[in-house]
């Protein structure tokens, strides 16, 4: 099943609440701010310096040749960084990477009063796992996400996406994140030894 902008903006906001260097963007912000621009979304972040962080994460829904797809965007303000990352292969819209920029460069110049020095930024393809069919888009990118927030390397494929699905809910459900700390092959037991137990 499709995953839906409440299930991804929950999840998202698990992911912030439990890595304060974290900011997470909620599904709309992309879509107000590529229709209006930046005038449109500069309240957004009233309360909040994003550049105070270390990520900001960026959930993007798009539509591509008439079915909907989810796609998540970094800014690593570390390592200034703006990554795209997308499980489906051989796609990859541009137009979204700069977009992205941009925002950064103007809320850098509202909220520090100076200009993002854009020649030490540079916008980077992520590497990341793959889905092989046209429902899992929205897994992939709260997984892609969760393993970003806390700087863990990918050790998971689409032959997981069933068992982080039910771990998903089990985490929406129960208002926490669960870490899956272990090696690839003991992914899906260690999923479902912990949805199980519940």
């Amino acid at each position: 099943m499709y995953l839906n902008d409440s299930v991804i903006n929950d999840y998202f906001k698990l992911i912030e609440n439990q890595n304060p260097s974290v900011y997470c963007f909620d599904t709309y912000f992309y879509e107000r701010f590529g229709k209006s621009k930046y005038k449109s979304v500069e309240r957004w972040t009233k309360n909040i310096n994003i550049f105070s962080k270390r990520k900001v994460f960026f959930p993007i829904n798009i539509t591509r040749k008439n079915f909907k797809h989810w796609l998540l965007i970094m800014a690593d303000l570390e390592k200034k960084q703006v990554i795209y990352y997308d499980s489906l292969v051989n796609h990859y819209e541009p137009e979204i990477h700069i977009n992205i920029l941009e925002y950064l460069e103007q809320e850098h110049e509202r909220k520090l009063g100076n200009p993002l020095p854009l020649q030490e930024w540079e916008i980077v393809k992520g590497c990341n796992p793959v889905q092989s069919n046209g429902r899992d888009c929205g897994v992939f990118v709260c997984v892609i996400a969760e393993y970003l927030a806390r700087d863990a390397s990918f050790n998971f494929n689409q032959s997981n996406m069933a068992s982080f699905r039910a771990l998903i809910l089990y985490e929406l459900l129960n208002q926490q994140l669960v870490t899956v700390d272990v090696d690839e092959d003991f992914i899906e037991g260690e999923i479902y030894r912990i949805v199980d137990n519940s």
